[in-house]
């Protein structure tokens, strides 16, 4: 933790996305708690969630902020294709990265209106919106696609007490996630046409820079969006 600035809640804080964010907003001054399941703090498992917020408010006080960048490939567990895509793919992917998402939503709305107020980010993929016949990952896909809408869900809901959510999609980014897209010719050769501004894979600060500015009092009057930063993926 650092700084005495807005309180926030990063889940997923070992992973290159959620590492890139408690960095920067470390370094912009914010209280930040940063919980992962290497730590004990598992959000995808019952009461995970619960547990997280509650050391959130009583490490930093209370809480403004909450960002979720918790995810998971399921290639390993057979993700893949809607026709080979297995039940524990489907199961395990969901569960990470979208029931997670509802838990920590959950536990973390009351604690934000408790503060009178705050912002929510989830860190979402373009893949949500996208098909491409290098990443056919139906499970993860789904999952993105489910957190887009729960965001939305929760947007609406928030409103009234001043709580913002949003959704961050992220392109391919330089993660230890995406090590298989890192080391494949093929899609490394297709980068210029994936991603044309740049013609790379994205930096996780790419991502934490748009988190950082939705948790920020200037996207005071932006939720329930979904912000691409996927360097042209969506075009």
């Amino acid at each position: 933790m650092s700084g005495d600035g807005p309180r926030v809640l990063v889940a997923g804080a070992h992973g290159g996305i959620g590492g890139a964010c408690v960095e920067r907003l470390r370094a912009s001054g914010h209280a930040v708690l940063a919980v992962d399941r290497d730590d004990g703090h598992d959000i995808a498992v019952a009461g995970g969630a619960e547990a997280a917020v509650e050391a959130a408010e009583s490490d930093l006080g209370g809480l403004d902020g909450i960002v979720h960048a918790v995810g998971m490939s399921g290639r390993r567990l057979g993700d893949g294709p809607v026709s080979a895509c297995t039940d524990a793919a489907w199961s395990e992917v969901l569960r990470v990265n979208l029931t997670s998402a509802l838990w920590l939503l959950r536990a973390g709305m009351p604690a934000l209106r408790r503060a009178g107020g705050g912002a929510i980010a989830l860190v979402g993929s373009v893949l949500a919106e996208a098909t491409d016949e290098d990443f056919l990952t139906a499970a993860y896909a789904a999952s993105k696609a489910g957190l887009v809408a729960l965001g939305r869900a929760a947007a609406r809901e928030g409103a009234a007490d001043g709580i913002r959510v949003n959704v961050v999609a992220a392109g391919l980014v330089a993660t230890p996630m995406a090590g298989r897209a890192a080391r494949d010719p093929h899609i490394q050769a297709r980068l210029a046409d994936l991603q044309p501004l740049g013609a790379s894979m994205l930096d996780p600060d790419d991502v934490a820079a748009a988190v950082a500015w939705l948790l920020s009092p200037d996207a005071a009057r932006v939720t329930g969006t979904t912000l691409p930063v996927d360097a042209g993926w969506l075009l």
